[in-house]
């Protein structure tokens, strides 16, 4: 019986460790990434921004100045009038952009361009992604009842 204790003695050390572990790297790496973006806050970058408003018209913002550190949400707001929703513990939800509204099965979702990819549906709420120089990002105003969502034309 005793053998059998050690075992269990070992493995729970063994948890223990590597959950201290990966509470510290964790919290390393949420500090390094903290820094960066303060460190990059007020840097002028030039993003790529268009809408698309689901009736044929798109309208592009090539080579909008916004911010280091800026989201979505903030360089959206720099180019049309945007009404959105805090939804706590998610982020933010668009109801309108330029006016026009959500309505059943119509909802502004956002999307990225990735040369490897293409178009890829947004990973996050548009005011929790950080936007990076040259980036291209899209907001299509689509039928949101098709799964899975069909990527912007292009």
């Amino acid at each position: 019986m005793r053998i059998l204790e050690n075992k269990w003695a070992l493995v729970s050390i063994t948890i223990l460790c590597w959950s201290i572990a990966a509470t510290f790297s964790t919290g390393y790496f949420y500090y390094q990434y903290v820094g960066l973006i303060e460190r990059t806050k007020g840097t002028p970058i030039h993003i790529n921004l268009g809408l698309n408003y689901g009736n044929g018209t798109i309208r592009w913002f090539n080579n909008t100045e916004a911010t280091g550190g800026m989201t979505l949400l903030n360089v959206t707001l720099l180019v049309a009038e945007v009404n959105y929703t805090i939804w706590p513990g998610m982020g933010a939800f668009v109801d309108s952009i330029a006016n026009i509204e959500n309505a059943y099965p119509f909802y502004w979702m956002w999307w990225t361009w990735t040369s490897y990819s293409g178009w890829v549906e947004g990973p996050v709420a548009c005011d929790k992604y950080v936007v990076a120089n040259g980036e291209t990002l899209y907001w299509y105003y689509e039928n949101t009842t098709i799964s899975p969502l069909p990527p912007p034309p292009p």
